[in-house]
This record gives C-alpha cells, structure tokens and sequence, in this order.
C-alpha cells in the first residue's frame, strides 16, 4: 500500500498463495483503508447472518421428518454453499486490508 491505498503491487502479494476473488482486488484498488474497512465490517457482518442461518438449517435438518428431509437438506447444502462463497470474500477483503479493522474482531471466529 502507497499512502495508505491499495495499489497493483499489493494485487500480486494478496493472492500469490490462496483462493482469491479478483474481482474484489480490482474494485478495491485505489481505495483508502478507511473505505475498505467499511466494506470489511460490513462483510464480516453478512458472513455471520449467513452462517448463523445455516445453523439453524442444519438444527431443522436433524428435525425434519423423513417426507421433508430431502428438501432440509438442500436449503442446509444452499446455506453451506453461501457461507463458504461469504468467506472467501471476507478472506480477501481481509487480505487487501492487510489488518482486521476496530469493530470487527468481535465478528471473527
């Protein structure tokens, strides 16, 4: 990072070793911390809703009659599935950050 915004360099050292969405690195290319902290949090905060709602899927899951189990598992497969996509947006926003910003730590597990 040059005067605090991310720049092509910081682009090759974000996702020389790991899944990453490119995406994201472009579209926060440019940007200052403060404004990729925002998106970060707010993140960070989808990620939780959406792995809290597959929670409660999987608890139905276990609950669900046979007649409606395959339809359980499905909505729970879905929930995973977005989960896992969330955090590898996280991931990535995390690692063109460089830091996990104040407010969020109490979001990461």
């Amino acid at each position: 990072m040059v005067d605090g915004v991310v720049n092509k360099a910081d682009e090759n050292a974000v996702s020389q070793n790991k899944l990453v969405l490119r995406p994201l690195i472009g579209l926060m290319r440019g940007q200052a911390p403060e404004e990729i902290e925002h998106f970060v949090i707010d993140e960070i905060k989808k990620h939780r809703r959406l792995r809290d709602d597959a929670v409660r899927l999987e608890k139905s899951l276990e609950e669900a009659k046979e007649c409606t189990q395959l339809d359980a598992r499905r909505a729970y497969i879905t929930a995973m599935i977005a989960v896992h996509a969330q955090q590898t947006v996280v991931s990535t926003l995390l690692d063109i950050l460089g830091y996990i910003p104040n407010g969020a730590e109490e979001s990461v597990h």
